[in-house]
């Protein structure tokens, strides 16, 4: 990692909620709104985001850990901004606030924690247990 991650480091996403992000698209008795699943991505993908640029050559990151609430429905068409604020960086671990709005309110909250790997040892470590 570089060391211009530090605490404040923001990312942000906007993102339209269409058919398929809907409950709805995969259960079709349940409401027609964001599903819990397509909003944790928004908000992961604010996180990547936010860390990507601050990585070495042969870096990246994997999410390990969320916390998060999501606190209200947005219907199709909306549009979703997820924002991810790191809060600390503790040797290879970085975590983050988040937050997630439609065009109306808060829709969602939580932490986020990623780690910073070697991309070529872990694609290693992920060959060696798929041989397995």
């Amino acid at each position: 990692m570089k060391e211009t991650l530090t605490a404040g480091v923001t990312g942000q996403v906007r993102h339209r909620v269409v058919t398929e992000n809907l409950v709805s698209f995969r259960k079709p008795e349940a409401p027609p709104v964001l599903a819990t699943p397509w909003l944790l991505y928004v908000m992961e993908t604010a996180a990547y985001d936010a860390l990507r640029p601050h990585l070495e050559p042969g870096e990246v990151s994997v999410g390990v850990g969320f916390d998060f609430q999501h606190l209200a429905p947005t219907p199709a068409g909306d549009i979703v901004v997820a924002t991810a604020r790191v809060t600390a960086v503790e040797g290879n671990r970085v975590s983050f606030a988040l937050e997630a709005r439609d065009s109306h309110e808060l829709i969602a909250q939580g932490t986020h924690v990623r780690a910073v790997i070697d991309k070529s040892r872990f694609r290693k470590r992920v060959a060696e247990k798929a041989a397995q």
